[in-house]
């Protein structure tokens, strides 16, 4: 059956404000597809009727399902017109084989990357010279990496030498080599009260005391935070300030002027975690830029292309450069140079700045959604990137409720689960949930509906235990 596809014309003058005609229509009908309003095999309208349409010609629109078909998205076929051909991967499910809704990992929608790293491949595939380089020993990188990721961040206006980069094999490397060259055993590092739970398990490994610091609206409690390091003389505190995770807290620049203080004070030293996802309006130059020398300031691509690469550097202070690159070869003698090979064909392209627009959109409008829901019920909620934080009222138990939904095949986060395992305080009655883990629109609306339905048969039942 053929449709019509729903780009009203006010939408798309729009969206001709920052791409050309052709790129402007592709981009919409592959937001169509990637919601699942275009599904699989549906067959695109005739480019004709479509150009009439947007009263534009008939070869813009013949640009724009080519470029839709060169992205893997749609097939032409002689004498019978443009169908959605999607690989399976991308496609949704809408039926009743779903098990699980997933509200708990982290993780980005796939909108196209599988794409980007085909055509990197494919790229890589044609160049002798870069396969060998790859496949040759290079304990600290390849120099050409280093420089393409540091002329990359420049764009985002962080300024470095290419010798301050180092990658890792994952940010969670990063922070576990921070720790084995800060610390020594029975040291005392302190974190946010609720921290990313990798954190516990590098501290654990490394056999140093880990120490809750308060969260207030702004960020630390900073009263607390001086009161420890006059007490406990840290070596290290662990921050996310771009995007607290889990509770999407803000820092204000007040209070990240006040740790840096502190920080000189008391001789301790800042990781800087920025792996989360943030929207780009949310997004703040590093922390580490105010401090070169006292900041390790980590980041990766997990959030934004793929977990699976491990793709992620830390920016090290120069006095302690030789200390993390010895750290690095101890544990695995050489990072692989393969991925960050394939990042450098992606990362400045066309395609990457237009899977990054439809991420962009994408969750604005999962955030949205979730945001009404919460609203609707009269919850508090805060979001910013690909997890919303969910304050429950006090006659829902978040145990309880979390039970409920694990019943219903719906898994969510409990707060308690971002506290360090040896603290034995009382449970924060507060959910982190994922919004990025549906693949599709469609999907992700229905599990947003599974969820709204839950809450409504949770609230409606009489022996709750308030």
């Amino acid at each position: 059956m053929n449709i019509i596809i729903e780009i009203s014309k006010d939408t798309f003058d729009k969206a001709c404000l920052a791409h050309p005609k052709y790129k402007a229509l592709a981009l919409l009908i592959e937001q169509a597809i990637q919601s699942g309003e275009l599904p699989d095999r549906q067959k695109l309208p005739a480019q004709r009727l479509l150009a009439d349409k947007l009263e534009i010609t008939h070869g813009t629109v013949t640009r724009a399902y080519d470029l839709l078909e060169k992205k893997g998205l749609v097939n032409a076929k002689l004498g019978a017109g443009t169908y959605v051909n999607l690989p399976s991967s991308f496609i949704a499910t809408n039926d009743s084989a779903i098990k699980e809704y997933d509200f708990a990992s982290s993780m980005q929608p796939m909108l196209g990357q599988q794409m980007l790293i085909k055509n990197a491949l494919n790229e890589l595939a044609q160049d002798l010279l870069a396969i060998e380089q790859v496949m040759t020993y290079s304990p600290q990188g390849i120099q050409k990496h280093k420089q393409f990721f540091t002329d990359w961040l420049a764009v985002k206006k962080i300024k470095i030498d290419a010798n301050d980069i180092a990658f890792t094999q994952g940010a969670q490397q990063g922070m576990y080599t921070c720790l084995q060259i800060l610390t020594k055993e029975n040291d005392y590092i302190l974190h946010e009260e609720l921290a990313y739970p990798g954190l516990f398990r590098a501290a654990q490994a490394s056999r140093i005391n880990p120490l809750s610091v308060p969260l207030t609206a702004q960020g630390l409690d900073l009263e607390v935070l001086e009161e420890y390091c006059q007490k406990f003389s840290p070596k290290v505190l662990y921050i996310t300030p771009n995007i607290q995770n889990p509770t999407n807290i803000k820092y204000s620049q007040q209070q990240l002027s006040a740790i840096i203080e502190l920080s000189e004070k008391y001789d301790f030293y800042i990781i800087e975690d920025d792996v989360n996802y943030c929207l780009p309006e949310h997004w703040n130059v590093p922390l580490q830029q105010q401090a070169p020398d006292r900041i390790f300031y980590l980041s990766s691509l997990s959030k934004y292309v793929a977990g699976g690469l491990r793709i992620a550097y830390c920016l090290v202070p120069k006095q302690w450069q030789q200390a993390f690159n010895l750290s690095i070869h101890s544990q695995c003698w050489m990072v692989s140079t393969l991925n960050f090979e394939l990042a450098t064909r992606f990362l400045n392209s066309e395609n990457f700045k237009h899977n990054q627009s439809l991420l962009e959109e994408e969750m604005r409008y999962r955030q949205g959604a979730f945001q009404a829901l919460a609203e609707k019920f009269g919850f508090r909620s805060r979001s910013g990137g690909l997890n919303a934080w969910l304050e429950l009222p006090n006659h829902i138990n978040v145990n309880q409720f979390n039970n409920f939904l694990a019943s219903k095949n719906i898994k969510v986060r409990t707060a308690d689960l971002f506290r360090c395992p040896t603290a034995s305080l009382p449970s924060i009655n507060c959910f982190r949930v994922s919004l990025g883990g549906f693949n599709s629109r469609v999907d992700f609306e229905q599990g947003l509906s599974l969820f709204e339905n839950a809450l409504i048969q949770f609230n409606s039942q009489e022996d709750i235990v308030i």
